[in-house]
C-alpha cells in the first residue's frame, strides 16, 4: 500500500521518518509473524516519490539528451552566424581601415562589432521567446494515451527567460568576438586598398568553423539515428502475447455502483458469457491489470527451501487472471495447465509463475507442485508460462506471478478480448453489453491493446520524434552553413578563378579545384563527428530498447547522407565557379 499524509508545519521529513521506524518496530514486537525484517518501507516527500517504470528511467536521461541536442543546435546555428559577421567584417575592412586610420582604436572597433552582434543576439532570443510562446501552447494541448484528467503544465517562467537571456547574450558575445578582433587586426593600408592582410587566418577560421558544424551536425544526426533505431526496435519488442492488433480492452468496476461480492461476480460471468457468445470473439479473459499499463502491484513472497539474501527482493508483481486470459493474450504455456472456473474458494490454492520465477528459485528442476508462501496462504504452483514485459518494454526479465480471479476476488478488473476482425466492432458491442446489464454502470480504459501499449511507447516515440526533427534541423543548418561559406568563397576568389581559366585551366579542373577543398572539410568534421558520436553513444545507451550504441546502420547511413548533403552543398557554388567569366573576373575592382 501506498500511504499518503500531511506533515503539520512544524514536523520535518527526519522526525517522521523516525516515528515510522518506531511504530515499525511496535508492529515487529507485536505480530512478528506480519512483520518481519523483511517488511520494507520509504518515507519520501510526494514529490519525490517517483514515476512509473515506463517514464521514470527515461524521464532524467531524455530530458538531459534533449538539452544537450537542443546545446548542439544553438552551437550549430551560433558557426553559422558566426561564419556570416566573418564574411561581414571582410567586406566592411574598407570601413574598419578608414575609421581606424581616422583615430579610431582597435577596442573601440571590437566594441562597436561586438554590440551589433549582441543587439542581433538579443533580437534572435526574443524571436525564440515568441516561438516558444507558441509551442508550449501547442505542448499543452498534448495529452498522452491515458484515461484521465492528465494535463501538462508547461508555460514561460521566469527562470526560463532568465535563462534564455543568458543564452542568448553568451551567444552573442562568444560568437561574435571571432569576426570582431579579426577586423580589428586588419592592416590600416591594406584596408584602405580593399585587400585583406588577414586572408589567410581568416580562411583558416572559416575551415575550421565548417569542420565544427560538419562535426556537430554529424553527432546530432547520429544521437538522432540511435533513437529513431531505438524507436524501431521497441516497436518489434516481442511483450510476451501474440499479435496485440487483434486484442482489444476495457475496464469496469461494478463496486462503483454499490455491488457487493456476490452481485459482482454475477455481473462479470454474464458479461464474459456475452462477449464470447460473439462472433467477433475468438477468447475473453479478465485481469486485474493489463500488461504495459499504469496498473501494477507486487507481493512478499517466501520460498521454502530458499533463504533471501539481505537486500534481495522478495516483493514480486502479481495479477489476478480468470480462466481463458491467458489463452485469449497469446502468452505460452511452457509446462503445467492454465486456470479454470474449478479454481476457486473451494479448491486447493493453485498459482501460475513465469519462466523468470521458475529460473529463479528453481533452477534445473520442473516448477511444478513447488510451494510458494504469499499473503499467508500457501500456494501451488500449477503452471508455467513465458516471461513477457510487465511493467515497461525495457525492463529485465522480471518474475511474476498469476492468482485465480475466482479464488481472490477483486470487483475492478479489465477484460480482454480477441477479435481478428475490427476491434472498435467489439468495443461497441461490449458497451452495449454493458448498457443492457446496467445502463448506469461506468466503462473506462476502452481501446485496443495497440493504443494502450502506446503508454509502454511513449518515451521512445517522443525520443524518436523529437530528435529525429532536430536531426533534421540540424542538416538543414549544416547545409545553409557550407552552402553560404563556400559562396562566399568563390565570390572572394572570382579574380583568381578567372586568371586560372586565363591561363587555359578547363572549367573542370577549376569545379575539381572548389570541390576538393569543399570536401576536404567535410569528410574532416565527418570524421570528428563520428569519433565524438562513439564517445557520446554510450552515454545513451541505456535509454536505448534493443540497440546497440555502436549500431552500424546509424554510424554507415548516417555519414553517409551527411557527406551527399555536403557534396551537393559544395557543388552549386563550385559549379558557379566553373562558369565565372574570365575577362569580366579580370576587370573587377
Amino acid at each position: 500500500m501506498s500511504v499518503v499524509g500531511r506533515l503539520r508545519e512544524e514536523v520535518d521529513l527526519e522526525q517522521a521518518r523516525a516515528r515510522l521506524e518506531s511504530v515499525l518496530l511496535q508492529l515487529r514486537e507485536e505480530h512478528p509473524n506480519d512483520y518481519d525484517d523483511q517488511i520494507s518501507h520509504t518515507l519520501v516527500l510526494q514529490k519525490d516519490a517517483g514515476i512509473h517504470p515506463s517514464f521514470a528511467g527515461a524521464q532524467v536521461g531524455l530530458s538531459t539528451v534533449l538539452m544537450v541536442v537542443v546545446g548542439l543546435l544553438l552551437l550549430i546555428a551560433c558557426v553559422n552566424v558566426a561564419n556570416l559577421f566573418m564574411a561581414r567584417a571582410r567586406d566592411r575592412r574598407r570601413e574598419m581601415g578608414i575609421r581606424i586610420s581616422m583615430g579610431a582604436g582597435r577596442g573601440r572597433i571590437v566594441q562597436q562589432l561586438l554590440t551589433e552582434s549582441l543587439i542581433f543576439s538579443i533580437l534572435a532570443g526574443l524571436a525564440g521567446l515568441g516561438l516558444a510562446k507558441v509551442a508550449t501552447g501547442l505542448l499543452s494541448n498534448f495529452r498522452p494515451p491515458i484515461d484521465g484528467p492528465f494535463q501538462f503544465n508547461v508555460e514561460l517562467s521566469p527562470t526560463v527567460l532568465l535563462f534564455t537571456a543568458a543564452v542568448s547574450l553568451s551567444a552573442g558575445f562568444v560568437f561574435g568576438m571571432a569576426p570582431a578582433l579579426l577586423a580589428a587586426r586588419s592592416g590600416t593600408a591594406s584596408a584602405l586598398r580593399g585587400a585583406s592582410s588577414e586572408r589567410s587566418g581568416g580562411q583558416t577560421t572559416r575551415n575550421t568553423l565548417i569542420v565544427a558544424q560538419v562535426a556537430l551536425s554529424l553527432l546530432l544526426l547520429i544521437s538522432s539515428g540511435l533513437f529513431l533505431r531505438s524507436l524501431q526496435s521497441a516497436t518489434q519488442i516481442d511483450p510476451g502475447f501474440d499479435d496485440p492488433g487483434n486484442l482489444v480492452m476495457a475496464s469496469v468496476d461494478p463496486g462503483l455502483q454499490g455491488y457487493d461480492e456476490a452481485q459482482a461476480r454475477e455481473f462479470w460471468d454474464r458479461i464474459t458469457n456475452e462477449v464470447e457468445r460473439l462472433p467477433e470473439t475468438t477468447g475473453v479473459g479478465l485481469t486485474l491489470s493489463a500488461p504495459l499499463g499504469l496498473g501494477g502491484a507486487d507481493r512478499g513472497v517466501e520460498i521454502p527451501g530458499y533463504d533471501f539474501a539481505e537486500g534481495e527482493r522478495s516483493s514480486l508483481n502479481f495479477t489476478y487472471v480468470s480462466e481463458g486470459y491467458l489463452e485469449t493474450m497469446g502468452i505460452d504455456l511452457v509446462q503445467g495447465r492454465t486456470f479454470t472456473r474449478l479454481d476457486d474458494e473451494a479448491s486447493a490454492p493453485v498459482m501460475i509463475i513465469n519462466q523468470r520465477f521458475a529460473d529463479r528459485f528453481w533452477p534445473d528442476q520442473s516448477a511444478l507442485g513447488k510451494t510458494v508462501v504469499a499473503a499467508r496462504t500457501e500456494w501451488e504452483v500449477v503452471g508455467v508460462v513465458e516471461t513477457g514485459k510487465y511493467r515497461s518494454l525495457g525492463e529485465e526479465p522480471t518474475e511474476y506471478m498469476y492468482f485465480p480471479y475466482r479464488r481472490l476476488f477483486r470487483s475492478d478488473m479489465t477484460l480482454v478480448a480477441r477479435s481478428p476482425g475490427d476491434p472498435q466492432a467489439v468495443l461497441r458491442q461490449f458497451r452495449e453489453i454493458v448498457r443492457s446489464v446496467d445502463p448506469d454502470m461506468p466503462v473506462y480504459d476502452v481501446r485496443s491493446m495497440e493504443d494502450h501499449m502506446g503508454i509502454a511507447l511513449l518515451p521512445a516515440r517522443l525520443g524518436g520524434s523529437v530528435l529525429g526533427l532536430f536531426g533534421l534541423l540540424g542538416l538543414t543548418l549544416a547545409a545553409v552553413g557550407i552552402y553560404g561559406v563556400m559562396a562566399y568563397s568563390v565570390s572572394q576568389r572570382r579574380r583568381e578563378l578567372g586568371i586560372r581559366l586565363a591561363l587555359g585551366a578547363d572549367r573542370g579542373s577549376v569545379l575539381r579545384l572548389v570541390l576538393n577543398e569543399g570536401m576536404r572539410l567535410a569528410l574532416i568534421g565527418t570524421a570528428l563527428g563520428v569519433a565524438a558520436a562513439l564517445g557520446i553513444s554510450r552515454l545513451v545507451q541505456g535509454l536505448l530498447y534493443n540497440v546497440n550504441a555502436m549500431d552500424p546502420i546509424a554510424f554507415t547511413v548516417v555519414p553517409t547522407i551527411l557527406i551527399v548533403v555536403a557534396a551537393v552543398a559544395v557543388y552549386l557554388p563550385a559549379r558557379r565557379a566553373a562558369a565565372v567569366d574570365p575577362m569580366l573576373s579580370l576587370k573587377m575592382d
